[in-house]
């Protein structure tokens, strides 16, 4: 009975020994299984963001050459957007070359755009809603002195832009350049279809700081005929040259 005892004894110990055993394996072989998914991740992380760095290094490159020919062939406006970009996405050396050639050319642009805009503009035709919007789509436009004067009659004026403390700068969905009213980004721009001069103004965030959807899609028109037709339309309200 004594022997009989002492088996049973014996095989209790080991299955307490036994389960013990499997507890502490489990726990290590999940230790090194968490420990080997970390490192993994790591890695990875490691890898994408190397991967991302260079992508980034050789955009950042290629819009130096391309905005260095732009400003060889007097196109400064395209530079200058080109720079900012690298700014936006360069903190290094050529971050710091393209804030020395926005520096350079932005009071360049601003003449440049404001000799473009300059004049007398009458309403065309308004294809957009000027609500939650700080301008409001006058009869008239004129641009002159460092000034954007709104008015429906001769010597009564609705609203004015002072381009002097309020200059064309740049914004990230309007780009260069852009006009900032409060929360509202708003861009100007002009083009000849077919000998007329046209002035065109786009809202990109209303005054309460919503973003503007204005959906394009005339360059994927697969006939050339008709997607010329088209592009020579607008989708923004305009103004013509008086």
């Amino acid at each position: 009975m004594i022997w009989l005892g002492r088996i049973c004894w014996l095989r209790m110990m080991g299955g307490f020994y036994s389960n013990n055993m499997q507890k502490i394996i489990y726990s290590i072989t999940n230790y090194m299984m968490r420990k080997k998914s970390l490192i993994f991740s790591i890695l990875l992380f490691i890898f994408s963001n190397t991967i991302k760095a260079q992508l980034n290094s050789t955009i950042v490159k290629d819009h130096e050459t391309k905005a260095n020919h732009y400003e060889s062939k007097h196109d400064y406006i395209s530079a200058i957007n080109l720079h900012y970009f690298i700014l936006e996405n360069d903190t290094l050396e050529s971050g710091k070359k393209a804030e020395a050639a926005i520096e350079n050319l932005l009071p360049k642009c601003r003449e440049l755009v404001f000799k473009q805009l300059q004049g007398k503009w009458e309403l065309k035709k308004k294809l957009d809603f000027d609500y939650y919007s700080n301008i409001k789509y006058t009869k008239f436009i004129e641009i002159e002195n460092d000034k954007i004067i709104f008015y429906d009659i001769p010597g009564k004026i609705v609203s004015e832009i002072n381009l002097k403390t309020n200059p064309f700068s740049y914004h990230q969905f309007g780009g260069f350049p852009s006009l900032k009213l409060e929360q509202e980004i708003w861009t100007f721009s002009t083009r000849i279809v077919h000998r007329e001069k046209r002035l065109r103004l786009r809202k990109h965030i209303d005054k309460n700081g919503n973003l503007v959807g204005n959906t394009d899609d005339r360059a994927a028109i697969v006939d050339s005929l008709e997607r010329e037709k088209a592009l020579q339309k607008e989708i923004d309200t305009y103004y013509i040259k008086r």
